[in-house]
């Protein structure tokens, strides 16, 4: 227990007279906006080119180039494409409880390793985190170019594909299609954005790997969808 709290004295001294020093180096050097009081672990990579809002928590988080996050997002394990737009107060929602066979729920009967500080199981009988199967070091990966609105929880093992939208305050327990657009509590797909034979095209053309060179010059065709495809 003692040492449990000088870990926690040491994170908190490390947190405000270390970090804020971090905050601004990492800010310069990836030419990016990060706004007090933000924090972000080792585990986390900026490509560059960001908003990062006030009292956001990134921890093992891959930022892709150009993504926003606003205001009070914590996220933890996800792997986010570039040019996304995430919203204020987003967050994932990881681990889970057995709710089926077993008689008690809490994880002091089927989890061994005391992360509450005592346990009355010698193994791990529930697997209490769901990762990416490609990817196994996140639980969560949102694509490119995706709209996500504020007050919005992700679950745990969910991917969602590139251009989609995310309604406000939505609850996303399932994947999400590309270019889709998601609302409500489970969110559910209500239409997208456009048709099947745009929607492949942009899949298979990915302008987001393109440079800024080219978008610059071709920045006026991303306000039409058909001038674009041309």
């Amino acid at each position: 227990m003692l040492g449990r709290k000088l870990i926690q004295i040491g994170s908190a001294l490390y947190r405000t007279f270390l970090f804020p020093f971090v905050r601004l180096y990492t800010e310069s050097k990836t030419h990016s906006i990060m706004k007090q009081k933000s924090y972000f672990n080792k585990g986390t990579v900026f490509e560059g080119h960001h908003y990062i809002g006030k009292k956001v928590y990134l921890s093992n988080v891959r930022v892709g180039y150009g993504t926003y996050i606003s205001d009070r997002g914590n996220l933890k394990n996800v792997k986010i494409g570039k040019y996304t737009s995430i919203g204020t107060d987003v967050s994932c929602l990881l681990g889970k409880h057995p709710t089926d066979t077993f008689v008690a729920m809490h994880p002091a009967f089927y989890s061994s390793n005391k992360a509450l500080s005592y346990t009355y199981s010698k193994s791990n009988l529930f697997e209490e985190h769901t990762f990416l199967k490609e990817d196994p070091k996140y639980q969560i990966k949102i694509g490119n170019d995706v709209w996500i609105g504020s007050y919005v929880k992700l679950m745990e093992g969910i991917t969602i594909g590139d251009g989609a939208v995310i309604g406000a305050g939505a609850l996303v327990t399932k994947d999400v299609e590309p270019y889709g657009i998601y609302v409500g509590v489970p969110a559910k797909k209500i239409k997208s954005r456009f048709t099947k034979e745009q929607i492949a095209q942009l899949k298979e053309f990915k302008w987001w790997e393109r440079d800024e060179m080219w978008i610059r010059e071709h920045i006026a065709e991303f306000s039409n969808i058909e001038l674009f495809l041309r």
